[in-house]
């Protein structure tokens, strides 16, 4: 739940995706923070891999659908050799087929490449921190799937939630963001982030993405 997370030492970042004026786009909005620097490009998942091995970066940005290997080939590889480093999806495909692969297959974060640049950015500092981003646009799409799949009997969550923890969690359920909630409910945004951090634990879920899906599943946002 670290949204705006902030650290102290630089985050070294490879940046992989076939097209040059993405990766440019991309090494333009982290290259203006002091705390993030891209030491690497690449075009393909097997440049991933390779750079991956070569550079052990903390973060790496890869795509979904490039040549010579997919990113969801890459991101397994990479995850199952070198599972320390964080990879944040930046794709332009919302789909939750795409998403839950790319879950599946390890990455820690996924957002899309018309998001804002200081989206991007607080991303890639939330997957360092060891959270989940997931672009809101994305969960919505994942909250309508996970809503047509459970079951008709649900297990009892046994959470007691406050009234304004239950306004907080059906608004991130409908994928919205934390500033997105903060002006529904006039809440600061710390404030949204003190109530998602009080949902986390109550429910036990490392991170939103678990707490939107634990919400649903057990009832307690319809």
């Amino acid at each position: 739940m670290n949204a705006n997370v902030t650290t102290t030492e630089t985050i070294d970042v490879v940046i992989v995706d076939d097209e040059k004026f993405v990766r440019g786009a991309l090494r333009t909005y982290l290259s203006q923070v002091p705390d993030i620097m891209v030491v690497a490009e690449g075009e393909n998942g097997a440049d991933a891999v390779r750079l991956a091995h070569e550079i052990r970066p903390q973060v790496m940005l890869i795509d979904i659908q490039m040549p010579v290997m997919d990113g969801i080939t890459a991101i397994r590889q990479i995850v199952a050799d070198m599972p320390e480093i964080r990879i944040l999806v930046v794709t332009g495909h919302i789909s939750d087929i795409y998403l839950k692969a790319a879950l599946i297959a390890g990455a820690s974060g996924y957002v899309v490449k018309d998001a804002e640049p200081e989206r991007i950015v607080t991303a890639v500092r939330e997957v360092h921190a060891g959270d989940c981003p997931i672009d809101p646009a994305v969960t919505h799409v994942l909250v309508d799937d996970i809503r047509k799949t459970l079951p008709e009997v649900r297990q009892a969550a046994g959470v007691e939630l406050s009234d304004r923890e239950e306004d907080v969690l059906k608004l991130l359920c409908e994928g919205r963001s934390n500033s997105e909630i903060a002006s529904a409910l006039y809440l600061s945004e710390s404030t949204v982030k003190y109530h998602l951090v009080r949902l986390g634990r109550k429910f036990s879920a490392r991170d939103r993405l678990q707490l939107v899906i634990t919400a649903l599943r057990t009832g307690v946002v319809d």
